[in-house]
């Protein structure tokens, strides 16, 4: 049995697709997977269905959709790997080790961040990469939660960009996959506007590649980008960038380094 949340929930079972039908236990079944082992109070657990207009009968139709996971983990050929129970003041899930997505996400997340303090750059690229093929599209983009799920959801979304960040950034110092990072690099730019690293690393990676024009119109762009949307210049880091464009006899791969952990 396996649970993907790093995208539309998703629930498998030996090649079946058993993710719940009705939105909410989709909601309470994420709710419990994103917190995974972290007992959830009742309270919590009907803000999260119900957000500012639980009925009166709440409490009761929790129990019922607890119930309903319940036999739909009772149905799957791994059950006794799942557990729902309760426990004061609510209710908590948990699942072996290699059942849920975002453990493996984080715990590849884990061992890359350490290799590349180490300086074992082979190692952090590859569970770098393990954790971003794990990501299929934002977290959970099929369900309407409440701010359990936005809060998780968020934190996600963030790691996401952090490891993205320090993925490219070791391509680049390596002077690997040029081509593929800048088309990379285009588009999370454009789905991230306000985030000024990955422009700065699309500046290094056109530098890199000998594009220093396009390179320097990145840098135009995203400075105009900051002051019409927010009516500020770039940060330190992005000018720095700039300034290496500008002065070829600075080096990219030190640039990165001061401000790529």
């Amino acid at each position: 049995m396996h649970f993907s949340i790093l995208g539309p929930l998703q629930v498998r079972d030996n090649g079946r697709i058993m993710t719940p039908k009705a939105h909410k236990l989709r909601v309470l079944l994420a709710t419990l997977l994103v917190h995974n082992n972290i007992v959830i109070s009742v309270d919590d657990l009907i803000d999260e269905l119900w957000q500012d207009q639980p009925p009166p009968t709440a409490p009761q139709a929790l129990r019922v959709y607890i119930s309903q996971l319940r036999k739909l983990f009772e149905d799957c050929d791994s059950a006794d790997k799942v557990v729902l129970f309760h426990d004061s003041p609510g209710y908590c899930i948990s699942v072996d080790n290699g059942m849920l997505d975002v453990v493996e996400f984080n715990r590849n997340w884990e061992i890359a961040r350490v290799a590349h303090e180490d300086g074992d750059h082979h190692t952090a690229l590859q569970h770098y990469n393990a954790a971003a093929r794990m990501w299929r599209s934002a977290p959970l983009v099929d369900l309407r939660g409440g701010l359990l799920l936005q809060i998780a959801t968020a934190g996600l979304e963030e790691a996401w960009i952090v490891i993205q960040e320090a993925r490219i950034s070791l391509e680049l110092k390596l002077r690997r996959n040029r081509g593929a990072m800048i088309a990379q690099l285009r588009e999370l730019c454009a789905q991230h506007p306000f985030n000024e690293r990955l422009p700065a690393l699309l500046m290094v990676a056109l530098y890199l590649s000998g594009r220093n024009g396009e390179s320097l119109a990145v840098y135009r762009r995203t400075r105009q980008c900051l002051a019409e949307e927010l009516g500020i210049e770039p940060g330190e880091d992005l000018r720095r960038v700039h300034q290496m464009v500008l002065d070829t006899a600075l080096d990219p791969v030190e640039v990165i380094d001061s401000w790529i952990a």
